[in-house]
């Protein structure tokens, strides 16, 4: 081999130049997660909208481990529909605590325990998907079914019966599932302890324990924000106490997450197959299999659920059965695990999962505002609006997943497509309309305030993976 043949095979091999820092490893993903954690409380409520957090820490997490693209495409899923499953839990009424002093502290215990119960859940999902290539298939699954049934007890022990409650009992009270997914991920956490090994387990619990304190202190300490608000608002120039709250719960939550990536480092190194495997399906195959998936996912579990509510509140142990069985299958903690699933059978559906489908929330989540788009909301007008945009973003992961430097390319494409419509949302919401009273400063530092905290993040996180593209694999040619 000459010299030119050598300079060429060194730079088709995968190689790894150089180890990020500890600081490197709790920043990436805490930055990641203050972006996403931002833009879900912006452009995408609910399980669906923490898919943008969820994916972009798990995408940043498999680069600093420098997993593999064939498991990351995998693992991504773990942790975007692990952090999704979150979303579940109702808040709304648990936050409104802490703009009274009466009630500021149980706001804050509420926020805490439910922040801590969304980094558990988060953690544990992480974890399983970084070693889900050493855990066969049927364990997954019996752990997914002993997951939905914890649900089911904590919901019937605890939530329903409002034996420890956090939202109103007497203004229009909310149903809680807190504990339905403590319960779950403590079932789950207890069955891989049995099935799998020391090592895995060790992973696992690293997450789950760092999950827990920064989801903690995250959504705990970051709700006060709300109380700051309420007590000094007038004084101060940030306008958006909520957005604030956001982006501490994020910041913190994937600083803790980045951290228990930076412990597992060496634990985890050596535990993949050196050589890479390509994705191998058609362009034609992948885009029409994400296609089903979407209107399964945004059509048919809707018209689901529309039909259960139906019947809800019917007398009758049997519509009380089909009650809570439906309550459980149109949850995204079911709907989270059929994802899972889904990547697991077919590897070359991860990233349409956690970056096309995430996104095709968010675009819908935005022609469904009629506040802000009263015209869009013809069937035609709407099925083009959100079909149009996903479309390309599904080409756009079919493309690039084939190409080098997969896990950075799938991160951008998620983090400035989600950044535009939440650009979007802010033009069509009139946020670039000032007061004309205000100073400078108080249109750059107060209205403009989450504008700038999105533009700087997904800069800042743009430049880390740009910079630093040794970190995670670049698949072998």
């Amino acid at each position: 081999m000459n010299a030119l043949e050598a300079t060429v095979a060194a730079q088709r091999s995968t190689s790894i130049k150089h180890k990020p820092s500890r600081l490197f490893f709790i920043l990436f993903p805490a930055v990641s997660m203050l972006l996403g954690w931002g833009l879900r409380g912006f452009i995408g409520g609910g399980p669906y909208g923490a898919m943008i957090p969820g994916a972009m820490v798990m995408i940043a997490i498999c680069m600093l481990l420098d997993v593999p693209l064939l498991f990351a495409a995998i693992a991504v899923v773990f942790g975007t529909a692990g952090t999704a499953m979150g979303g579940e839990m109702t808040y709304g009424q648990t936050i409104g605590f802490l703009r009274d002093t009466d009630t500021v502290w149980w706001g804050f215990t509420g926020t805490s325990v439910k922040g801590g119960v969304w980094g558990l859940s988060s953690g544990l999902f992480i974890g399983l998907g970084l070693v889900h290539e050493r855990i066969k298939v049927k364990t997954i699954i019996t752990g997914f079914l002993i997951f939905l049934i914890g649900f089911v007890i904590g919901l019937k022990l605890i939530n329903d019966p409002k034996i420890i409650y956090f939202s109103d009992p007497f203004n229009q009270p909310r149903k809680e599932s807190w504990a339905g997914l403590l319960f779950a991920s403590a079932g789950l956490l207890i069955y891989l302890r049995t099935k799998i090994t020391a090592m895995d387990f060790r992973i696992i619990l690293h997450f789950v324990w760092y999950g827990l304190l920064g989801g903690a202190l995250g959504f705990g300490f970051g709700s006060l924000w709300i109380t700051v608000g309420a007590k000094y608002g007038a004084r101060l120039l940030v306008v958006d106490w909520w957005k604030m709250m956001e982006f501490s719960f994020g910041f913190l939550l994937g600083g803790f997450l980045g951290f228990a990536a930076w412990k597992c480092r060496n634990i985890n190194a050596g535990t993949y197959p050196k050589m890479e495997t390509k994705i191998s399906k058609s362009f034609f195959i992948e885009l029409i299999a994400a296609l089903f998936i979407g209107v399964f996912i945004y059509v048919v579990m809707q018209l689901f659920e529309s039909y259960l509510e139906t019947i809800n509140g019917r007398n009758g142990i049997f519509y009380a059965s089909i009650a809570t069985t439906g309550r459980v299958l149109t949850s995204y903690l079911f709907i989270g695990c059929m994802l899972i699933l889904i990547a697991l059978c077919w590897p070359y559906l991860g990233f349409q999962i956690a970056v096309t489908l995430t996104f095709c929330h968010c675009m819908i989540d935005l022609v469904t505002d009629d506040r802000l788009f009263p015209g869009l909301q013809s069937l035609p007008l709407f099925f083009i609006i959100t079909t149009v945009p996903s479309f390309i973003v599904s080409v756009l992961v079919a493309l690039f997943q084939r190409k080098p430097f997969v896990l950075q390319s799938m991160f951008l494409i998620l983090v400035w497509s989600t950044t535009a419509v939440a650009v979007i949302r802010m033009i069509a919401g009139g946020e670039f309309i000032f007061n004309s009273q205000h100073s400078l400063s108080q249109v750059i530092i107060g209205d403009l305030f989450v504008f700038n905290v999105f533009i700087i993040s997904a800069i800042l996180v743009s430049g880390m993976v740009v910079k630093n593209k040794a970190i995670g694999v670049r698949e072998v040619v």
